[in-house]
């Protein structure tokens, strides 16, 4: 189990200056990795356990005999053989080991056994191990290639990343190449995560000045708390950071057990989590490298939110192109109605203000591609501009790309030319130390362009610390109630459990076995129903609008169908609760990354818009917020049909409530659905409650 590492062994770590390299010689196959390494600063020694000299180095038979510390211990051995080193370089001081070797807890027991033997080695001399079973460590300003892969090209930059499967590492790698102008600084492949997990290493990114941006690759994350507190931390530092999750489909989490030893998470989760953190996502490599590039090539005093986009082609069919994709990936391109006159009188036929299309009358007026630069990088209701570049890919640049160029040069605002498909040619290389970003291809431009604005929207310093500073809510003493689903809270319990967590709830009456049916003391018409029943629809066990005077045949009614199907036969009754609309909260008391609460609107939108969001717990004000907007879409929200608008506000307070029992009642709470929630003018009522308790065990 990875254990989280301080900054000064990590420092060792990833930025060493002594390595040494045991069992690798010059007919090794990972020969390539000293060659390339040995053009670095860091000093390097050579551990074999047979030849004498190796790359014109003496050879050491043992790490001992080396003499001294060494920072990194790069290892080309066997499962068996990799352990008793790792354990030879924590006796001698070594600052970390690197290890490609599989063989370990992804192929069972006695794999696991050796992993085990190989972390109790690296803690014993408190020693970071990258790996086993991934492909290395690379530091590419430091051309220390300290990994399993072949040597590509990497252009030196402010990238570092960190992902699981050690192939990710050299896909990322080849797709920046092909892009071009996404240049690296680390990339570590943490495979099996024995000792030391992506936790660490982002933690490590969020502090080291090198590092600009983070890109992810994740399958699954085994310390939370560590990991977001990270992320938060990296966030603070003003260093985006853009993810993809692996294993979304039941197959690929088959495949992710046998290929890193552990089943990847429940993807949905990652996402709410992901977003709630300030973590951008990204579906695959290639557009991983699309929504990194501006923030790479851009300096950081030119990242904009991107609010108002302006596309300048001079093509029509690109015009029109580019509009379709920018509203296909949620960029606002806006038409500018004071602009309208400009157009018309600079540009002969001009009609649509963005995107603009210049026309060939660009090549032939002079002064207009410059006139409408000037005027478009003047209006304010711009903040990034993108020209659709129909020669950005040929050798040699026609007037419209050097005047782009050069403009953009001495503007404050983000200039990004994009060429109509795949990266622009040589002659833009020429541009990017003045801040011009190239982009591969338009929708990759806007994609750029979108992660870029998505991450300086982003909320600074509203992010709610771990679940460790919410109090502890107690376990109930109600015994629970066995049901298929597991172990099921009683009714009566359930609604106090949230009463006390200070979520409105309806008030209710029980009717013990065998009691009189007498009226509450609240008023009628009233819900009846068999109590500690979990889905009592399926048994015929509600009924609606009973009045005082039925309430005895109602309970009769109910008293039946319990000892027909074997079911506890408490009566709950209640008020009939009426209001604008139906939502419901789902409390998850502890999922892969801890505990969480769900959101969705209720009664026939469920299956109508089957969409649910989330956040992880505890959540923020400003989360419960942003979660419920993600529903204003529907126009539920402002009233349906005429209903009044829900209150927002008191929603949000019901969220947050429910989200501090979550964190809260982890230990115990295994989960707790809130449906219907009945959205009323005086905010939200819970009229009924099943919560699910974990086993005492756990």
């Amino acid at each position: 189990m990875a254990t989280q590492q301080t900054r000064p062994a990590l420092d060792r770590l990833m930025n060493p200056r002594t390595v040494a390299f045991v069992g690798i010689t010059e007919e090794s196959r990972w020969a390539h990795a000293v060659t390339y390494s040995l053009d670095s600063d860091a000093e390097s020694f050579f551990v074999h356990h047979k030849a004498q000299q190796v790359f014109g180095h003496q050879a050491y038979p043992d790490l001992r005999a080396i003499g001294r510390p060494v920072d990194v211990v790069f290892l080309a051995l066997g499962a068996e053989r990799t352990v008793d080193a790792v354990e030879q370089a924590a006796e001698i001081g070594a600052g970390g080991v690197i290890t490609c070797a599989a063989g370990f807890a992804e192929l069972g027991e006695e794999g696991i056994r050796l992993q085990q033997r190989m972390v109790q080695g690296a803690r014993a001399g408190n020693m970071p191990v990258v790996g086993p079973n991934g492909v290395g460590l690379m530091n590419v300003p430091r051309k220390l290639h300290l990994s399993m892969l072949p040597i590509f090209r990497r252009r030196v930059g402010g990238l570092s990343a960190a992902t699981h499967s050690g192939a990710m590492i050299e896909a990322m790698a080849a797709a920046a190449s092909r892009a071009g102008g996404v240049g690296f600084n680390l990339l570590v492949s943490a495979g099996n995560e024995a000792v030391t997990d992506v936790a660490d290493y982002l933690d490590y990114f969020a502090r080291d000045e090198a590092t600009r941006i983070v890109a992810l690759a994740i399958e699954k994350i085994r310390r939370p708390d560590a990991f977001f507190d990270a992320a938060r931390r990296c966030l603070e530092a003003g260093k985006p950071i853009v993810a993809i999750k692996l294993g979304r489909s039941e197959r690929t989490q088959r495949m992710a057990a046998s290929h890193t030893g552990t089943l990847t998470g429940d993807a949905w989760v990652y996402d709410v989590a992901f977003k709630q953190a300030g973590i951008l996502p990204a579906t695959d490599i290639d557009d991983l490298v699309d929504r990194v590039q501006f923030l790479e090539q851009l300096p950081r005093k030119r990242w904009t939110e991107v609010r108002g986009l302006a596309v300048l082609t001079a093509t029509g069919g690109f015009a029109q192109l580019a509009s379709d994709l920018a509203d296909a990936e949620g960029v606002e391109v806006p038409e500018v109605e004071r602009l309208r006159p400009f157009v018309a009188e600079t540009i002969p036929g001009g009609a649509v203000t963005n995107p603009l299309d210049i026309t060939g009358f660009a090549g032939v007026i002079d002064g207009l591609w410059r006139k409408v630069l000037t005027e478009y990088e003047a209006a304010p209701e711009f903040d990034a501009l993108l020209y659709s570049s129909q020669h950005a890919d040929w050798n040699e640049p026609l007037f419209a790309d050097i005047e782009f160029a050069e403009f953009g040069a001495v503007s404050d605002k983000p200039f990004v030319i994009a060429p109509l498909a795949g990266q622009g040619g040589q002659w833009l290389e020429n541009y990017r130390d003045d801040g011009i970003a190239v982009g591969n291809g338009l929708r990759g431009c806007l994609r750029g362009l979108r992660t870029m604005g998505a991450f300086m929207r982003l909320r600074p310093g509203s992010r709610v610390q771990p679940s460790t500073k919410v109090p502890l809510v107690p376990r109930p003493q109600a015994g629970p109630i066995a049901v298929p689903e597991g172990s099921m809270l009683p009714f009566g319990a359930t609604m106090d459990v949230l009463a006390g967590a200070g979520i409105p709830i309806a008030p209710y009456h029980l009717i013990a076995p065998g009691a009189a049916a007498l009226a509450p003391e609240f008023a009628g018409p009233y819900v009846v129903k068999l109590a500690d029943v979990a889905h009592r629809t399926e048994h015929n066990a509600v009924r609606l609008g009973v009045e005082a005077a039925g309430l005895g045949a109602a309970v009769d009614e109910l008293r039946a169908v319990a000892d027909s199907n074997g079911l506890p036969s408490i009566i709950a009754v209640q008020p009939m609760i009426t209001g604008q609309g139906e939502a419901f909260i789902g409390i998850k008391g502890d999922s892969e990354l801890g505990p969480l609460v769900a959101f969705g609107l209720g009664g026939v939108f469920v299956e109508v818009m089957r969409k649910i969001g989330g956040r992880m717990a505890p959540m923020s004000g400003e989360d419960a917020a942003e979660l419920i907007d993600e529903f204003s879409d529907t126009g539920v929200l402002d009233g349906f049909r005429g209903a009044a608008p829900w209150d927002r506000c008191a929603l949000a307070s019901a969220l947050t409530k429910a989200s501090l029992l979550a964190a809260g009642g982890r230990a115990w709470i295994e989960s707790i659905d809130i449906n219907p929630l009945i959205v009323t003018a005086d905010g939200p009522v819970a009229v009924d409650g099943l919560c699910l308790l974990r086993p005492l065990a756990q």
